[in-house]
Formats: C-alpha cells, structure tokens, sequence
C-alpha cells in the first residue's frame, strides 16, 4: 500500500509528527491531504496541543480549582481558546523559536528554582498574592517554553498545598505527558497518594476523638491553626480573619451569610465573631460526622494528618 492509499485518519496522525515546513509540503502534494491537514481545523487544535501542550486547560483547570487572581494578561491569552487554531499554532511557532535562547532558558529554571524555594515556606505565611504572582510565572515561563517539566510540578504544588488533591494528579499527568522522566513528579503523585490514603485512616494514625471530644493531639492542632489567624489575639476570628482562614482551608472565599452563621451556631462574642470555643465546636461536629474533612483541613494548613503534628520540609 502507498502513502497515497492511507485513510485521513492515517494521513493526520503522520502529519501530527511533522515540522510545519514538511506539513506544508506533505499537504499541498495532493487535494485530499490539503483538505485533511491543512484546511482542518480539527487538525490544527490535535497539533498545537501536541507540540505545546493544553495550556488553556490547563489554566481553566488551576483557576478554577484555586480561586487565585492570575496576572491578567494570562487571562486574555488562556481563558479562551483561540478562534483560529492554525493561525494561533503559526504565531505560537514563531514566538518560540524567537525566544529559544540561553538566557531565557536560564531566567526560566531560575525562577523555578526559586518558586520551589518559596512554596517550601508558604504555608507557614499564607501569602496568597506571593503565590498567585509564582502561579503568574509558571504560565508565563509555558508560555514561552511548553516542556518546561518543572512549572506543572509547581502548580501541582500549589494545587497540593491547597488541598486541590485530585486536579494536582490531573497537572501532574499534564506534566508527563511533556516529560515523563521528570522524577518530581513521582514523588509528588507518591505524597498525594498517600495523603488520600490516609485520610480513610490506617493502623498507626493518632485517633481525632475519644469519647466523642476532639483528643490532645487535635486539640494542640486547632489551637495552633486558630492563633495563626487570630491576628489581633482577641481569641475570636473577624470576617476578616475567618474569610481568610476559610480561603487557606480550602481554596474559596466564604459567603458573608456564613461568616454569620458560623458565629451564630458554634459561639460568637458580642460583634457576632466566631470564638476559639466555637472554631473548636466546629471542628468537633466536623469530626464526630466526617473526620476525612477534618484531616482534610488540618493537613492544608501543613500539618500530618495522621500523627497530628506539623510537617517539616
């Protein structure tokens, strides 16, 4: 059989391997593979995602499960997909090989470098903007070079940190799909695992309760997470600091209506503020009906969800 007998479907999974110039070629050799490659638009977008990865997934994916405030231009360029996949791939094409230079790629595995440095000490100041401006970085260094392994490792990350435990395997799997050897991504995969494993409990796991009332260990947990975000020291939680306390627990802002309605059901003092007897009220009904949640919660704020203690980088 010769190439000219292959089915479309042949044609295009060929054409997928091929530099532009020889898709040019390859495509204008006959009718039919102009009208399958070249005048397809099906073709352009199975390209531009081979060759450079689905960053516009990517950052649907990263700001919705976050709730980070990205760069905007990042928005203008990701949040939609491109009308014109073979124009966007040409474009794309050109603005890669322009910046295909020693020194963009040192700047690049610098910045990485240093994002890694900062995430080890995130959750230690909670730093929202400083991690959103990392996030910002990473899609602007995928921009510029797609198989950089080590921006889908940080926003793993950040998805980790934030309990985002599922979309961080997804980024992950992104991530092999440009450099399957990349071995931080194994040992992140390997520590997610094994987080979700232990949130359905294991033989050696310190116990959240006895007798239906919170345990020392826990007890010593919460009073260490609500005094990082009673800020005034008041032993209450303003709208403020329980808004943010909320966002660090789990990626999303709070409605006020529940900032209300936590103070009113578990304990507030006279301006309606959550106390720490109705933050830990809280987390006792949280745990007598799903202690996952509560393991959830306490290991996004750094701490090991089965010895109850905090987690040292």
């Amino acid at each position: 059989m010769s190439i000219n007998e292959l089915p479309p479907n042949n044609i295009v999974c060929i054409a997928l391997y091929l530099d532009p110039k020889d898709i040019l070629e390859f495509s204008l050799s006959s009718k039919s593979y102009c009208r399958a490659i070249l005048e397809n638009e099906d073709f352009w977008k199975s390209k531009t995602l081979h060759d450079f990865g689905d960053i516009f997934h990517l950052y649907q994916l990263f700001t919705s499960s976050t709730g980070l405030d990205l760069a905007g231009d990042l928005s203008k360029k990701f949040k939609q997909e491109p009308d014109s996949w073979r124009h966007y791939y040409k474009i794309k094409q050109s603005s890669i090989n322009q910046a295909d230079d020693d020194v963009l790629v040192d700047q690049a595995n610098k910045e990485y470098k240093d994002s890694r440095k900062y995430l080890s000490t995130f959750q230690d100041d909670m730093n929202y903007s400083v991690l959103a401006q990392v996030a910002s970085k990473m899609f602007w260094i995928l921009d510029m070079f797609p198989s950089h392994a080590g921006c889908y490792y940080i926003l793993g990350f950040i998805l980790f940190t934030m309990n985002r435990l599922e979309d961080a395997l997804d980024i992950l799997d992104m991530g092999r799909a440009v450099e399957p050897t990349f071995e931080p991504f194994d040992e992140l995969e390997s520590e997610i695992l094994s987080i979700m494993q232990g949130y359905k409990g294991g033989a050696g796991d310190l116990p959240l309760l006895i007798n239906d009332n919170l345990t020392p260990e826990l007890l010593k947990v919460l009073f260490e997470i609500f005094h990082r975000f009673d800020k005034d020291h008041d032993d209450c939680l303003s709208p403020e600091e329980l808004d943010l306390f909320v966002f660090s627990t789990n990626g999303q802002h709070p409605p006020a209506s529940f900032i209300e309605q936590m103070g009113t059901r578990f304990g507030a003092n006279e301006q309606g503020w959550l106390t720490k007897k109705g933050f830990l009220a809280f987390y006792l009904e949280q745990t007598l009906d799903d202690p996952s949640e509560t393991k959830k919660d306490i290991r996004a704020h750094g701490y090991d969800c089965s010895q109850l203690r905090k987690k040292t980088v």
